[in-house]
């Protein structure tokens, strides 16, 4: 039950229709200033708003806080025909300029979203909107072919078994609220343009490449003029991209960086924050007139430091740039003996990478919100490994780094992935850092970069130079813990090799890990630390999916299953929401690998019960999506699509 009083469905005019949002007003009926939400993500069923901690604890900040679905989704009007399009900056600054004109309004508006959201909220400020003044977003993409493939490989777990089919089934389901005019021949057009639209999965598996449908998407940061407040997470899919476009605008940023993964920092398993507190503080800074608020250095962020005792702990700390593998870099050369800073030139190897296809399952929960770091030893044996040894003193790893590779290929096409492990005195390892690369990509992949990237085939038998980049990280490495770097042909079911990917070798007189930090002779103690005020206790604990890895002992096939359901009482309904990933391979066969999702979401009304479901499968030949609309148990609408894949 919410303290203060909300309005339903406003209507806000835009190009060709009308978005609805809804307006939680504070107890002030004075002018106060605006947060805008917009979401593609249902405002009154996923993301259900009504029972956000940050909504409510923004409108009794004092501010008017209005949560918008954007145009062809949920209450508003239209259709959608593809993601990220510059459609939903021009439709969301029509939005930024209307609430800034309302008479409950001051005329300063803030943008603030997770995810999605966050990404709205760059391509609104990226238009510049009258009225706009500040923003916040929160583990979002800019650059938006980089955040559905890594290093020019497909990021299949995240694309083909979570984001691209999860999204597929809002279209199906009807608008919670059936109090606003003409909802029922607005969920029927949607349905009926799933006949004609392509999927978005299809989508994205036809343009494996960066080209112009991918860079039509790129956020133009550069012509963002507000104040950005930009947070980002050592494991989440999109850490990477917070760094570079906080970079790139020409405005006042300010960035944390923490080690969550795609949760609010109030949520993460470590370095919990009172971020609703720096919320309010930026927007009253910006939004308010004369509101002082203590300048912070650019870059806040967490450096990880576990211990026996507590394998989350780490201290917060700041920066005014971002280091790269250019600054301050501590070289790893590789040899016959592990990993080496000795300037000396070591005497070369050439080492031999197996094909096995199912490294990485012991590594991917990096990644999975509400997910667990695991000890990462089945992924090492499997891999080319290079250590350090012990460490007498502490190494500080801190920045974005690079690992060079020199590469003979068996086959014209290979991915190759690079794992940075923390290894304890007990022989665990602690995946640290990661990077992933499809060599045949020409050129460096620039994570805001410009269309254009072209495969160019390998030489087989021949050696290549190869260079990966790694994810922002800041990390110690303890006196007693040693450094390992891992080299593999696959990380599954994180990204997916291209066609024809096999295995390799590495000639170790080629290979060096560049790691911007350095060397300290006994546990370090940084002058630089900062302090956050400590969470409210507002949000809930992310529950963690039911995740299994199971192994076929007659023919060698692994699988990976995640899964994770819910439910939430909404104001007119009961929505329930349940998803199924599985993907699978054998350990020598790549032909065989698939991934399969399926999301199946009911809403109960008191009258009624809708269930939608989406069923898509990505193989290495075909994608398949159906959707199947029920009611009350019996299906009035079914489509079934399939498309032949080359990867």
């Amino acid at each position: 039950m919410n303290d203060h009083a909300v309005h339903d469905d406003i209507e806000i005019p835009v190009k060709n229709g009308a978005v609805r949002a809804t307006r939680h007003e504070p107890t002030d009926e004075s002018p106060q200033p605006v947060v805008l939400i917009y979401t593609p993500y249902h405002k009154d069923d996923l993301s259900d708003t009504r029972s956000d901690p940050m909504v409510s604890y923004l409108v009794r900040a004092g501010f008017e806080v209005v949560i918008a679905d954007a145009v062809g989704t949920g209450a508003s009007d239209g259709l959608v025909e593809q993601p990220f399009t510059e459609a939903e900056g021009l439709h969301g600054s029509a939005v930024v300029e209307w609430l800034a004109n309302r008479p409950w309004s001051n005329g300063r508006v803030g943008v603030i979203g997770k995810s999605y959201p966050g990404t709205t909220a760059l391509e609104i400020a990226a238009q510049n909107p009258d009225g706009l003044a500040a923003i916040v977003p929160i583990h979002a993409p800019a650059a938006i072919y980089d955040a559905y493939f890594d290093g020019g490989a497909l990021a299949s777990l995240r694309t083909c078994g979570q984001w691209a089919p999860n999204f597929e089934y809002l279209p199906l389901q009807p608008p919670v609220n059936r109090d606003i005019s003409a909802w029922a021949e607005r969920w029927a057009d949607r349905l009926d343009s799933l006949k004609y639209r392509e999927p978005f999965l299809f989508q994205y598996l036809a343009h494996l490449e960066k080209d112009e449908y991918w860079a039509e998407k790129d956020v133009a940061v550069e012509k963002i003029s507000v104040p950005t407040l930009g947070v980002g997470g050592y494991r989440d899919a999109f850490g990477g991209g917070t760094v570079d476009y906080s970079d790139r605008i020409d405005a006042p940023t300010e960035v944390i960086l923490g080690p969550w993964r795609h949760t609010m920092p109030e949520q993460g398993e470590a370095a919990r924050i009172d971020f609703l507190g720096e919320v309010e503080s930026w927007f009253d800074h910006h939004l308010r007139e004369g509101d002082e608020r203590e300048p912070n250095p650019e870059i806040r962020y967490w450096t990880e430091r576990p211990d026996e005792e507590n394998y989350h702990s780490g201290e917060w700390r700041t920066l005014e740039s971002w280091p790269v593998a250019e600054d301050h870099t501590v070289d790893f050369d590789f040899g016959p003996d592990g990993l080496s800073t000795d300037v000396s030139t070591p005497d070369s190897t050439t080492d031999r990478w197996h094909v096995d296809y199912s490294v990485g399952t012991a590594s991917i929960g990096f990644e999975i919100p509400g997910g667990t770091d695991l000890d990462t030893t089945p992924d090492d044996d499997r891999s080319l490994t290079y250590e350090t040894g012990p460490l007498d003193g502490a190494f500080e790893l801190t920045g974005s780094g690079e690992v060079h590779l020199e590469l003979i290929p068996d086959e014209p096409a290979q991915l190759v992935a690079v794992r940075i492990v923390d290894v304890g005195p007990d022989g665990t390892g602690q995946l640290v850092t990661h990077g992933v690369r499809r060599c045949e990509l020409a050129g460096k992949i620039d994570p805001l970069g410009t269309p254009g990237t072209a495969t160019e085939p390998l030489t087989p038998g021949e050696p290549h130079d190869v260079g990966v980049s790694l994810r922002p990280t800041s990390h110690v490495f303890e006196p007693g813990h040693t450094l390992r770097v891992a080299v593999s042909g696959a990380f599954f079911p994180y990204v997916s090799p291209p066609d024809g990917s096999a295995g390799f070798s590495l000639r170790t007189a080629g290979c060096e890990c560049r790691l911007p930090g350095r060397f300290h002779s006994e546990s370090p103690t940084f002058e630089d630390r900062y302090s956050f005020d400590p969470p409210q206790d507002i949000y809930s604990e992310p529950e963690s999916p039911s995740w299994q890895t199971a192994v076929s002992h007659t023919d060698d096939t692994v699988t990976v299953s995640l899964s994770r359901a819910y439910s939430q009482q909404l104001s007119e309904a009961t929505f329930d929401y349940k998803t199924e990933t599985t993907a699978s391979v054998e350990r020598e066969t790549l032909s065989t690998e698939t991934i399969d999702r399926q999301t199946t979401t009911t809403l109960s009304f008191p009258t009624e019960t809708i269930t939608s479901r989406v069923d898509s499968s990505v193989s290495r030949s075909f994608a398949t999506v159906q959707y199947t609309a029920e009611r009350d148990g019996t299906v009035f609408y079914r489509e079934r699509k399939r498309t032949a894949v080359n990867r």
